[in-house]
């Protein structure tokens, strides 16, 4: 009789078994500890970044509060080192919409209108969305012709517009209704609106948009003003720019007709109160923002 003999596993086939198994273990071992190094080194670099970049700020926040230091300042913007820089932007909100102004001021309503006509609203939408605007703030329930009053926000089963008051913060705009279509064809509409100020137009800082919409007159009628107040070499914001010591002098390079003129001067200021900076400063691929209002009663910072 003859017997077969079990087909078992050499000793030397467990043993390489076992060290393929060790060695998976040490494999995913040490695949944690380099992700967690990993990780951990993220971190380190990541906050070593917002420690300059918290340092970049702080300097930039002590450059421009200082007395001697203008527009144009080549301070404004350095580059650091190869992986940090800070700019450093001086304006005013008279480069702005006053857009608390158009419940009080037919003029101020007349102005808006007309900027959003720049934008690419048709006659009808910026009336609507003007008097609307007006009708957010004012405190009574009486529309304006084009308006929107509770009335009609109830319809839109929005009950609790209109707020009836100034407006606090730019992100109640989208609320009023008309506003939509402004969003659709000026993505960037909050950079011509400020919650502060007396509604007058800074000469020096006031983009052609503005301008134009205030004169009620083309780009080319205040192009020429735009080319003198930046200076010989016709960039904004840098050492030889110029300042005019008077509406006068500003006027002379202004091709805009005198009707459109007087009617519009009142709202003119060659120095608006309320200073607006905005710094941002960079470290490596991180960036961060310091926004400051200073002016009669207001001194805002909020850091982004």
């Amino acid at each position: 009789m003859t017997f077969s003999r079990p087909n078992t596993p050499s000793p030397r086939a467990s043993t390489l078994l076992l060290v393929l198994a060790a060695i998976m273990l040490m494999s995913l071992s040490i695949m944690g500890l380099v992700n967690l190094l990993s990780r951990g080194l993220d971190e380190s670099l990541l906050a070593e970044k917002e420690f300059r970049a918290r340092l970049l700020l702080d300097s930039a926040r002590t450059i421009a509060a200082h007395p001697a230091i203008l527009r144009g300042d080549p301070l404004l913007r350095q580059q650091v080192s190869s992986a940090t820089s800070y700019e450093i932007s001086l304006t005013t909100e008279g480069s702005r919409l006053a857009i608390n102004q158009l419940a009080s001021s037919p003029q101020q309503r007349r102005f808006a209108q007309r900027l959003f006509e720049i934008w690419g609203l048709d006659s009808l939408q910026a009336q609507t969305l003007t008097e609307s605007l007006a009708d957010w703030i004012d405190p009574d329930d009486l529309p304006l012709p084009s308006g929107a009053e509770r009335d009609l926000y109830l319809s839109l089963e929005h009950p609790d517009y209109p707020f009836n008051r100034p407006f606090d913060t730019l992100d109640d705009v989208p609320l009023v209704r008309g506003t939509q279509e402004m969003e659709r064809l000026q993505p960037d509409w909050r950079n011509y609106f400020t919650l502060y100020g007396d509604g007058t137009i800074d000469i020096h800082t006031a983009p052609s948009p503005l301008l134009e919409a205030l004169f009620n007159v083309t780009p080319s009628e205040v192009s020429r003003l735009i080319r003198t107040r930046n200076g010989p070499d016709g960039i904004p914001d840098n050492e030889d720019d110029i300042l005019f010591k008077t509406l006068a002098e500003a006027r002379a390079v202004l091709d805009v007709p005198e009707g459109n003129y007087r009617r519009s001067a009142s709202l003119l200021t060659l120095a608006h109160p309320i200073r607006r900076t905005d710094c941002l400063v960079r470290a490596g691929s991180l960036e961060r923002r310091l926004f400051l209002l200073v002016g009669p009663g207001l001194n805002l910072i909020r850091e982004e």
